[in-house]
């Protein structure tokens, strides 16, 4: 998986690296016809990202491969677009990646016929999606006799806006994910705290964290008392130990020494449990050296958990 560039193109390769998580999305979003061609099993995260360097602020791909109910591979490609309103030109750069999956895919097969590729462009600006998904539209008015000769393909399309929440996903826990990308650019976030955080009481404190920590990173500011009121509706029993945790460092400044030695143990407990979600029971060696690490290296070395497949990946870097 290709290093993140910014705060939405980690969350969401995080949510959508499980792979059943995303074979749930993939089935709530591809088009009903396509889901009835789809076999049972999950779908598999294929490396790499196909997005060009300079539109990675824009930008999120996730690439996977799928079975089709006649035994055929099929590949999915995903495109997060971060954009607060549509671009016409993601379909014009859409074909671009398309290409490189395909030209990629032949280089290492060496054969043919090429596996079909499903489009799926997702967009969670507040706007909407307001511009077609028919890539010959970009052509304009075409004389019919030329229209068989132009490239033509359409792409999916998952508008969160346009979504209602519930409908976001059946599963809780993916549901609540979603949501985050749902409003995380509204800039009424802070009056939906309560929408987004809903089924935190449902969730594994780390899972709530992690969204916690994205809606801290996002471009609308939170207040820490906005978040701690939410959090002490939803999920009384916990609000205080979430709010003392890892996520607090996004929200608060200028703690006094006693107490940031406080909030480092709530961290280095946040990242033993997401290492544990994610990779597995954490070794004596590298607990020991969470708990006795200052808050910096906890702090980067949850970013690097985030996207972790095994524990030297996280520690062994200069």
């Amino acid at each position: 998986m290709s290093k993140p560039t910014n705060i939405h193109d980690a969350f969401f390769k995080n949510v959508l690296s499980d792979r059943e998580a995303a074979g749930i999305f993939l089935r709530e979003h591809l088009p009903r016809e396509v889901v009835d061609l789809l076999a049972p099993g999950l779908p598999e995260l294929l490396p790499g990202s196909f997005v060009d360097e300079a539109l990675g602020q824009h930008h999120t791909d996730l690439l996977f491969r799928i079975q089709l109910k006649t035994e055929q591979d099929a590949l999915a490609y995903v495109l997060m677009e971060h954009k607060s309103s549509p671009d016409e030109s993601t379909r014009l750069q859409l074909l671009r990646y398309i290409v490189r999956i395909l030209t990629r895919w032949y280089k290492v097969h060496k054969r043919l016929p090429l596996p079909p590729v499903l489009p799926l462009v997702a967009h969670h600006g507040p706007e909407g999606w307001t511009v077609s998904c028919e890539f010959q539209d970009l052509f304009g008015a075409v004389p019919a006799p030329l229209r068989p000769y132009m490239i033509s393909f359409r792409h999916a399309l998952v508008d969160f806006a346009a979504i209602e929440d519930s409908a976001l996903s059946a599963h809780f826990r993916l549901r609540a994910f979603l949501k985050a990308l749902k409003y995380i650019l509204r800039r009424d976030l802070a009056e939906r705290l309560e929408v987004v955080l809903a089924e935190g009481a449902r969730l594994p404190t780390v899972d709530v964290v992690q969204i916690l920590a994205y809606i801290g990173k996002g471009p609308v500011p939170v207040s820490p008392e906005a978040l701690r009121e939410a959090l002490q509706r939803l999920m009384p029993d916990h609000a205080e130990e979430i709010m003392q945790g890892f996520g607090q460092k996004y929200f608060e400044e200028g703690v006094a020494i006693g107490k940031v030695e406080g909030k480092a143990e709530g961290e280095a407990r946040a990242l033993v449990r997401l290492l544990e979600r994610r990779i597995g029971a954490v070794p004596e060696a590298f607990r020991a050296r969470i708990f006795a690490a200052d808050q910096a290296s906890i702090e980067a070395w949850f970013d690097r958990a985030i996207e972790a497949t095994e524990f030297e990946s996280i520690f062994d870097r200069n």
